[in-house]
């Protein structure tokens, strides 16, 4: 892989690739695309400042002929304005695909997600990739993922010189993430069962996800890959690692104060009820393909992780309140 373009590199799954494959291939040429500019330490070969949506992405990448492009540019955080999301998600990724037609890449990865398999009570515990994908429409996130899952597919089978690949993965974590979904984990005092299920959560490691997702394209390998460790970890035992009390709810009462918080936009939760759907119901992976197929074995597993997300979260915390500390001297 010499020329390698990422759409999304400034965002943080974007970021460390870029910090990998400099590591593992440092005469590979990385071009990365995005609309927000890249951090010095992350910085790609060449950027570019492109909106997913536009013709200059087409001929950005035409222009630089790459012989690997990763498409990772999404709205991963939840948004108001759905109807933009679904344009960003979907129509920026139909844009993308017209490129890889067009410029015939030896390999293209897109980045889907575990949300596509959908959080449903009759899901297996784990699901491999052959599961069925049965998103949840009400969360624009994994419904958007599974238009663009089932999109990709039949793009490998449209250009069968292609090595095309997607990767489903977990939650990407690690100790300098901090995002909603991280926050619903770490900071609310107690873990909540809703209607009293001890609902099995996973996440994969930073290291892990890049190591997995350049493993893929080394391979060129073909079609979905879950990333997930081969573990879970109940919600009731989050709860004792991170030394925090559990109690159960009713799911009904997490909905309605969920949906009255996100419409009066006050802080803590900053995310739509919807979302409860992937705390109520299993969406467990297994990462079959990945370890069976091409050997690859994870360095963490959910268990360490959740433990290197709780431990940077204490960290942060103490920094913040010895800050305030400080102050009032």
């Amino acid at each position: 892989m010499q020329r390698i373009a990422i759409t999304g590199s400034s965002g943080h799954y974007g970021r460390r690739l870029v910090e990998h494959i400099r590591q593992e291939s440092p005469e590979s040429k990385i071009l990365g695309i995005d609309v927000v500019p890249p951090k010095p330490e992350y910085a790609p070969h060449e950027f570019v400042s492109h909106d997913i949506r536009s013709s200059d992405v087409r001929t950005t990448l035409a222009n630089f002929q790459p012989d690997t492009i990763m498409h990772l540019a999404f709205v991963v955080n939840p948004i108001r304005d759905l109807k933009l999301m679904h344009d960003i998600n979907v129509n920026g990724t139909r844009n993308v695909f017209e490129a890889v037609r067009a410029i015939r890449p030896q390999r293209f990865l897109m980045a889907s997600s575990a949300t596509a398999y959908g959080a449903w009570d009759d899901n297996p515990i784990p699901m491999d990739e052959s599961w069925p994908l049965r998103a949840r429409d009400d969360f624009q996130y994994s419904s958007d993922k599974f238009v663009n899952d089932a999109a990709v597919q039949k793009l490998g089978e449209e250009l069968p010189d292609v090595a095309v690949s997607w990767t489903r993965p977990t939650v990407i974590v690690g100790p300098t993430i901090d995002n909603y979904l991280t926050r619903l984990v770490l900071h609310l005092p107690v873990m909540f069962l809703l209607d009293g299920v001890d609902t099995p959560l996973q996440w994969v490691h930073e290291d892990d996800c890049v190591a997995a997702t350049w493993a893929i394209l080394k391979h060129s390998a073909r079609g979905p890959f879950n990333i997930s460790p081969p573990d879970w970890v109940p919600m009731s035992k989050v709860a004792k690692l991170t030394k925090r009390r559990h109690m159960k709810i009713p799911f009904w009462c997490a909905k309605l104060a969920t949906t009255v918080w996100w419409g009066m936009r006050l802080p803590i939760f900053d995310f739509p009820a919807s979302l409860h759907d992937f705390v109520r119901y299993p969406w467990v992976i297994t990462p079959d393909r990945l370890t069976k197929e091409l050997g690859f074995e994870f360095k963490y597993s959910a268990e360490d992780t959740l433990k290197v997300m709780w431990h940077a979260h204490q960290q942060r915390r103490g920094r913040m309140e010895g800050g305030r500390g400080s102050k009032s001297l």
